[in-house]
């Protein structure tokens, strides 16, 4: 018998089943599809938010034919005669992130001629994984987790789905005690475990409860141990958490424990530049400007990856991870990001004269003429007021977005920022 996630799976008679975004995406965007004003679409989000679900859900209730590919499994001469065999059909292309930037390319006519209507699913975010010819062609969108309650909720009916398919088999209905135990793990315990992923919620709800007993005690310790073991039963869903711990431990300057998460990850099967995607970002959000190499490192070990593979990579990756839990940090440049954007949102909410808000005359083409070029001046400084009018009374009110630490190469960058506008005046020429 198929799994219990299996059983439950939303269907075109049941799709009150789909909980979360999955069900908001299916009763908006999805509407319009199965009305005929159809489109091409990756959904992406975490494990088990419905994105497959979504999919078959589409064929089921247009009658299209349905083919399901993966990217892990099929290439492109699949999926080149699959688009042939049946024009117009839906082709789902799942894990469409793994397809490289050069196997991408086969669905460019596909995508453009609609010879068949593409939905792919991806774990990865479509603006990292595909390439920009793509997603001009394609709409994204994104597949939440199903919240706490949403997981919850899709659990309580799996209990009515086991009771009935007791009853069916002559066993009759849970006794009182164990349906009360089962209700009581479906509205925290389970949820807690699948951290929205409702799939892997309901085949444990079905796992425990199998869980058998002379008496309460021995039910309760077999409940125990297979809360115990579930990191061994499922180790796709904690890639986001390992991801994140790396992260942390590297934001914490712990090179041991970024490894060990980095190396757990890759022991459970992730995708190395994923790693290293995120030791990318990393690289600039919390180093930043106190170290310079650390981008260059972290850019360098992802290429590396690239060009060797594994699991020659993992020494690459773990030069980069190491480097970077090591070396020193700011988040000085990222956080002055939302700053400025702050600052252009106030200037737009209180100016009705949009001029102010263009650069100065002197920065714009037109304005080459007498335009103060730093070279021609000591140090290759000459004191100016680059902001717009508008944007630079706000800056002045509230002061610099940019604030370099006193560590690294942003110790060096405060100084000689802090000695050029400290003592001049902005604004003056």
């Amino acid at each position: 018998m198929a799994l219990l996630s299996e059983r439950m799976r939303p269907t075109a008679e049941h799709p009150e089943r789909l909980v979360g975004a999955a069900a908001k995406l299916w009763n908006r965007e999805f509407s319009t599809w199965r009305s005929e004003n159809r489109f091409h679409a990756v959904l992406w989000g975490p494990p088990g938010s419905g994105k497959t679900t979504l999919a078959r859900l589409l064929g089921e209730s247009t009658g299209l034919r349905f083919t399901a590919l993966s990217a892990v499994r099929d290439g492109v001469k699949d999926i080149r005669a699959a688009a042939s065999s049946a024009p117009g059909q839906l082709l789902f292309i799942d894990e469409i992130h793994r397809l490289t930037k050069s196997q991408q390319d086969v669905l460019l006519p596909i995508l453009e001629y609609a010879e068949a209507w593409v939905v792919g699913a991806t774990t990865e975010s479509p603006q990292v994984s595909l390439n920009p010819a793509i997603l001009s062609r394609i709409r994204t969108l994104y597949v939440a987790p199903p919240t706490h309650a949403d997981v919850a909720r899709a659990l309580q009916e799996g209990i009515k789905a086991l009771e009935s398919e007791r009853q069916a088999r002559g066993a009759g209905p849970f006794p009182q005690e164990r349906r009360q135990r089962l209700h009581d793990l479906a509205n925290d315990a389970i949820p807690k475990a699948a951290s929205g992923d409702v799939r892997f919620a309901l085949n444990l709800l079905e796992t425990l409860a199998g869980c058998e007993g002379s008496n309460a005690h021995e039910v309760a310790a077999q409940e125990t141990e297979i809360f115990h073991n579930l990191h061994k039963a499922y180790t796709e869903k904690g890639h986001a958490d390992f991801a994140s711990a790396m992260i942390k431990s590297m934001r914490g300057s712990d090179p041991d424990a970024a490894l060990y998460y980095a190396i757990s990850a890759l022991d459970a099967g992730e995708d190395p530049l994923f790693i290293l995607r995120r030791c990318v970002i990393f690289a600039s959000e919390d180093v930043g400007n106190a170290d310079l190499n650390a981008l260059q490192v972290a850019v360098n070990a992802y290429r590396a990856v690239e060009c060797v593979g594994m699991p020659e990579g993992r020494i690459a990756l773990a030069q980069a991870v190491t480097y970077l839990a090591g070396t020193v940090k700011s988040n000085r440049a990222y956080k002055a990001i939302e700053v400025v954007r702050d600052w252009k949102r106030q200037a737009e909410a209180k100016v009705q004269d949009t001029s102010l808000l263009v650069p100065p005359k002197e920065l714009r083409l037109a304005g080459k003429e007498s335009y103060q070029y730093p070279h021609d001046f000591p140090g290759a400084f000459v004191a100016f007021e680059y902001l717009p009018p508008a944007v630079a009374a706000v800056r002045r009110a509230q002061g610099p977005a940019y604030l370099p630490s006193d560590v690294g190469v942003e110790k060096r960058l405060r100084e000689r920022l802090a000695s050029l506008w400290d003592t001049t005046p902005k604004g003056t020429k």
